[in-house]
């Protein structure tokens, strides 16, 4: 079991890293191909793009990963997959629908939102075969299989923009095939038989409703999850302009690069952490958040390091010397990414033991604190700046909010259970296997 986990996470982490790097790729070519001004609009396309991906996934992804898990039979599962596609195609087209009179109203001289307004809803409906693809191999935990997926996307894309420098293509030609090879990706995955389509012509009610039941609350937890993401930019597109949503766009990029190894074991922990509740393994998955949360911070913060005392030289790696003003607010976002791995695990852990409505509580107050602060910001006068030191504030607020909610079960705070069992631990087990060569 434990060969089975690491293997899954290596995976997991290798093809997160992967498509990590080739994003950075694609982000420094997006960055120094164009202008700051269409920068800005690619980047605000990104955000729109993603908070209605985010509340797409809050929808059926949580819920359909948990009781796909624990299905006790292959006709249930078939038809948990068939209610997952009916479920998805509809909030896909709702969205679509919700979404095209807000785009056809926002005033054309509003350039933040130019290609956002063009591109949100063809996006959605060309990805959604590649992401209902993807929670299936990761409801049957098929790492391999997911690995090449995620990697597909970004290798393609990345081809397309080699070209694009060639053919000296515009930003709205390069939105266009954005969403050709989504779609691609997703109708590949088909041919190979990985997507599967489940047992529509049966009785789906009852699944349909054990999806949504659940997912009411995780839906409202990713609505709130992908506005707290995306209301910084939203802000700074409504009152700084577009080329401020590119300068911050960039550290903000760089600090996901820290996540990868979070989203990694994250996707790999939530059936684990399932599994060891459903168990009762109380004590077992205490250790397991300690572990896993102590591990993720050993790794991340010898890179925060680096970004912290070389602000200038990574900023300029990634979009050049334009971007010169995004340098002190990386090193802002370097105070508080540390704690990324402790919010993460507390809202796994709330989703895990079966309580998605205190998950959804935490990430609305954490929202909220988000929103206030960032316009208060930016009424005083401390523009970007200001935005970056407020997500330091509210990443706090969510931990203290998150470590309540589960005091029944991780107990009271303690900083050397995270040096214990995600540390020392994993040195241990690192020397025994030297010693055993």
């Amino acid at each position: 079991m434990k060969k089975i986990i690491i293997g899954n996470t290596s995976l997991s982490l290798f093809s997160n890293g992967g498509a990590a790097v080739l994003g950075f790729v694609n982000l420094a070519c997006i960055a120094r191909f164009f202008s700051v001004t269409d920068a800005g609009k690619w980047f605000m396309l990104l955000t729109v793009y993603t908070m209605l991906e985010l509340l797409r996934s809050g929808c059926i992804q949580t819920p359909f990963i948990r009781f796909y898990v624990v299905a006790s039979s292959k006709m249930q599962r078939a038809k948990l997959v068939a209610a997952a596609w009916q479920l998805i195609l509809i909030f896909t087209l709702f969205m679509v629908v919700a979404a095209l009179p807000f785009m056809l109203f926002v005033k054309q001289g509003d350039n933040a939102f130019t290609l956002a307004r063009q591109f949100t809803p063809i996006w959605l409906l060309a990805a959604l075969p590649n992401q209902l693809l993807q929670w299936q191999l990761q409801a049957n935990s098929s790492f391999k299989k997911l690995a090449v997926v995620r990697l597909a996307f970004p290798v393609l894309f990345t081809l397309l923009l080699a070209l694009q420098r060639l053919l000296k293509a515009d930003i709205e030609t390069v939105a266009l095939w954005y969403a050709v090879l989504q779609f691609l990706t997703g109708f590949i995955g088909a041919c190979f038989g990985w997507l599967r389509f489940g047992r529509w012509f049966t009785s789906l009610k009852h699944e349909r409703q054990m999806l949504t039941g659940y997912g009411k609350f995780s839906m409202v937890t990713m609505i709130a999850a992908s506005l707290l993401r995306s209301s910084d930019q939203f802000i700074i597109a409504l009152w700084l302009g577009p080329a401020a949503v590119a300068t911050y766009a960039i550290p903000q990029k760089l600090i996901e690069a820290i996540e990868i190894p979070v989203r990694s074991f994250v996707s790999v922990a939530i059936p684990q952490a399932t599994t060891l509740w459903n168990t009762g393994q109380q004590a077992q998955l205490k250790r397991f958040f300690y572990g896993q949360c102590g591990f993720l911070m050993a790794i991340i913060i010898p890179l925060l390091a680096i970004f912290f005392f070389m602000p200038s030289q990574i900023v300029a790696l990634l979009g050049g010397a334009k971007y010169h003003q995004s340098a002190l607010i990386l090193q802002v976002f370097c105070l508080y990414a540390a704690l990324i791995p402790i919010d993460r695990y507390c809202g796994l852990m709330l989703d895990a033991i079966n309580r998605p409505a205190k998950n959804t509580v935490k990430v609305i107050l954490m929202l909220i604190t988000n929103v206030l602060l960032d316009v208060a910001a930016v009424k005083l006068g401390y523009g970007l700046y200001g935005i970056a030191a407020v997500s330091m504030l509210t990443f706090l607020a969510g931990i203290v909010i998150g470590w309540f909610q589960l005091r029944d079960v991780l107990g009271g705070f303690s900083a050397s259970a995270f040096v214990k069992e995600g540390i020392l631990i994993h040195i241990q087990k690192i020397r025994q296997r030297a010693v055993a060569l």
